[in-house]
């Protein structure tokens, strides 16, 4: 568009020129926000890794040898009773009692310690899948950043591609002013049709419509990102006119980063805690052994009876064995079930690396294409702009009509948004390629 607007000098364009600096220059009042930037806030504010990270917190928190069973439990108990009776009580010395409102009282404390001793080593097994299941949360916590990351990059690549759209559609509103502002010249001086001068009419108004929908899709982009970000979407805010792009990417071998890939790990963790849940069920078929111990104390004083006063203190204590024998049958049921689970999730992890590759390579497919793609865009874009300097030439003195004047903006505007398209179809499938080999946050 530089070149262009370098060789086309009417007023009409110097106008439209001074209005495009004008909004350049409003537009950089707003606060630049840089990819960089954009995604420092993500990881600082998104919803989504605070929530990973009070999930990881809880699984931190209930990895502890007391969850799994290896501490005692102690216990202080205490309780008072009383109660109020008519009592007749006829002893064996044949006196015989009469009360009316006797009163009586019971008085107990008790300090009590249980312990398992042995429970078929699934106490062992029960700490061992805490502690796996806070590596699974924190894993889930790298993978929640990973994909953060990666949504943060599409969504300001997306902001960035709506704004070079809109500089594309201001370039074709610009040509459509000069245009028609030459066949308005050459229709007062009668070398040209008013029909030339209305069409150039209707395509600037048309271009005009058109930044307006895409000024509002801009601003669409805009607060999308916003919320990934956690922030509030209605901040206006400007970005960078283009996004570095990486094409140095090499195609890598899945054994080079499958076992790197965070749905992986998670898959192969989550195989591991089913196998702790076999270990579990099959510990329920061994004997338990506890120790129980206490320290009590009961006083009793009675109104009426045989015993008027009576007051006990000491230790108590005992082991207790209990082993299991018939459950209905549900002990082996558990364990089929559990042995089933641990090969439900092989398949799973499975199936999961047959998915990751099969994208990976659709991935870079679509990422070698793009490069491609980019190379042609890049070229075709400069026969495109000598077309329309030309075209403008011709059409200056003459030789050329306002339809081909028209054909060849409108090629130029298209050659724009398919360069646009081609580094955002870059910047995307490099993204997911390095997303996959966990390669996009380090």
């Amino acid at each position: 568009m530089t070149r262009i607007m370098k060789y086309a000098l009417w007023p009409s364009l110097l106008l439209s020129l001074s209005l495009s600096v004008q909004a350049q220059e409003a537009a950089s009042q707003d606060s630049l926000l840089s990819l960089t930037d954009a995604v420092a806030a993500a990881l600082d504010q998104n919803f989504d890794i605070q929530i990973a990270k009070v999930q990881l917190d809880q699984a931190k928190t209930n990895n502890t040898i007391g969850n799994a069973g290896m501490l005692p439990s102690l216990n202080a108990v205490g309780g008072i009773n009383g109660n109020i009776t008519d009592a007749h009580v006829e002893l064996a010395t044949g006196d015989v009692q009469n009360r009316k409102g006797a009163r009586s009282q019971t008085l107990s404390g008790a300090v009590q310690l249980d312990w398992i001793l042995f429970d078929g080593l699934r106490m062992f097994t029960n700490k061992r899948r805490l502690e796996e299941l806070q590596q699974i949360g924190n894993t889930s916590l790298k993978q929640q950043i990973q994909s953060t990351v990666s949504q943060v990059i599409i969504g300001y690549a997306e902001v960035v591609r709506q704004k070079q759209q809109l500089m594309a559609i201001d370039t074709a509103m610009s040509l459509a002013r000069v245009r028609m502002d030459l066949a308005k010249k050459k229709f007062e001086v009668g070398t040209s049709a008013k029909t030339d001068y209305l069409q150039a009419q209707v395509d600037y108004n048309a271009s005009r419509s058109a930044l307006l929908t895409q000024s509002a899709l801009l601003r669409q982009a805009k607060d999308s990102l916003m919320i990934m970000l956690g922030r509030d979407q209605f901040i206006n805010y400007d970005v960078q006119d283009s996004l570095h792009l990486n094409k140095e990417l090499v195609y890598r071998d899945k054994e080079q980063w499958m076992d790197r890939n965070f749905s992986v790990q998670l898959a192969q963790q989550q195989k591991r805690l089913s196998e702790y849940d076999l270990k579990l069920a099959n510990g329920a078929q061994y004997p338990v052994l506890d120790l129980s111990a206490s320290y009590n104390y009961n006083r009793t004083q009675n109104g009426a009876g045989v015993t008027l006063f009576n007051r006990t203190y000491g230790p108590q204590g005992g082991l207790n064995l209990t082993l299991p024998l018939f459950n209905g049958f549900n002990l082996q049921r558990q364990k089929k079930v559990a042995r089933q689970e641990v090969f439900r999730q092989d398949l799973m992890v499975q199936r999961l690396q047959t998915s990751l590759a099969a994208r990976y390579r659709t991935a870079w497919r679509s990422y070698d294409n793009a490069l491609k793609s980019l190379d042609l865009e890049k070229e075709n874009i400069g026969y495109a702009e000598e077309n329309v300097m030309i075209q403008q030439a011709r059409f200056r003195v003459g030789v050329a009509n306002t339809l081909e004047l028209r054909e060849a903006e409108n090629s130029y505007v298209a050659a724009m948004a398919r360069l646009v398209d081609a580094s955002y179809t870059v910047k995307i499938t490099e993204t997911r390629l390095l997303e996959l080999e966990n390669n996009l946050v380090k």
